[in-house]
């Protein structure tokens, strides 16, 4: 069997909320093939980001409490790295994209700047040769006038330029993979689209895995061949990303679909789904999207359904899913 590249199995994420424990992400198993494109999909609040993040260690360890059975990065278990193993993992293993650049990036030092450090620090580049291969980077992920680019600070870019000095980062040391955390989010129609071009390009060029997070599962259907759906911390479908589109199994997946805005839809005709996503300090016995839920029945008020396999390459976590279960 080909060694994954991200292998989590049983991942729980717990925060304390005025001593309260809230499970942000609740025993959540993915693995990823070399190479592999998956999208990540749910609303606000979901999991989504935590889970990716606690597979870099990103998350601040004193307010989080992070429990697993395996959270393996290219082989290498990531809970018992030291400082110097995740320095190792950070950038050359795996790299993040994330969703504000604003933020993300140092506004007190260059764009130049900020791109060479992983260069010098994991390649041992001189000033000058990470300055020149920041430009090549600039360059490469559509910045223009890169040679002036690099000498500038995040604020003397607009936000799509900002956002392509957070992809040149991240691509910087050639990961094999790449989490890419609702990186267009912040950007206009038009540029959102350039990005996800160039993203999508360069993904296909390198052959490196890749995870995109994001709320928008119209953007998905141009970049992931699966999908991956969370809802209240838990995956709740896992599905090639044609059988998904063509029939959702889990409800909750219908749901975000329908209520995607397409041009061949009418505003009017779009369906939201009811009600609000639950309480993330509850943690209920029952299935949490039952509330919500069209198809919801007495059992799924009493019982949390598992993620099981649903045919083929499909898993549903549902009682009564909506597509049935292929060869």
């Amino acid at each position: 069997m080909t060694q994954a590249v991200l292998d989590i199995e049983n991942l729980s994420v717990t925060f304390r909320r005025g001593g309260v424990p809230v499970r942000a992400v609740r025993d959540v198993s993915l693995r990823m093939a070399p190479g592999e494109v998956v999208g990540l999909v749910g609303e606000s609040g979901s999991g989504k980001s935590v889970a990716m993040m606690s597979a870099m260690r990103l998350l601040d360890e004193k307010r989080a409490e992070i429990a697993a059975k395996r959270l393996d990065v290219d082989g290498r278990p990531v809970g018992g790295l030291g400082r110097r193993g995740l320095e190792a993992l950070r950038g050359p293993v795996v790299s993040y994209i994330f969703q504000d650049p604003a933020t993300a990036l140092n506004p007190l030092l260059t764009v130049g700047w900020q791109i060479g450090e992983g260069l010098r620090r994991h390649r041992g580049l001189s000033r000058e040769a990470a300055r020149r291969e920041a430009v090549a980077l600039l360059a490469k992920v559509g910045v223009p006038a890169p040679e002036r680019r690099v000498r500038q600070f995040p604020h003397q870019l607009s936000g799509g330029m900002r956002q392509r000095v957070m992809i040149a980062m991240a691509l910087s040391l050639a990961p094999k993979l790449l989490i890419a955390d609702e990186p267009t989010t912040a950007l206009d129609v038009t540029v959102q689209a350039e990005i996800v071009r160039l993203v999508q390009g360069i993904q296909a060029a390198e052959g490196m895995a890749m995870v995109w997070v994001t709320h928008d599962l119209a953007l998905l259907a141009r970049l992931a061949r699966r999908i991956v759906v969370m809802y209240a911390g838990r995956i709740v479908e896992d599905a090639p990303a044609d059988r998904l589109y063509a029939a959702p199994a889990h409800p909750y997946t219908a749901g975000l679909l329908a209520s995607t805005s397409r041009l061949d839809v009418a505003f009017a005709d779009q369906k939201p789904i009811p009600g609000s996503p639950p309480d993330p300090a509850l943690d209920p016995v029952s299935c949490a999207f039952a509330p919500r839920c069209f198809r919801a029945s007495e059992r799924c008020r009493a019982e949390r359904p598992e993620l099981l396999a649903h045919g083929g390459r499909r898993r549903v976590a549902c009682f009564h899913p909506l597509a049935e279960a292929e060869p």
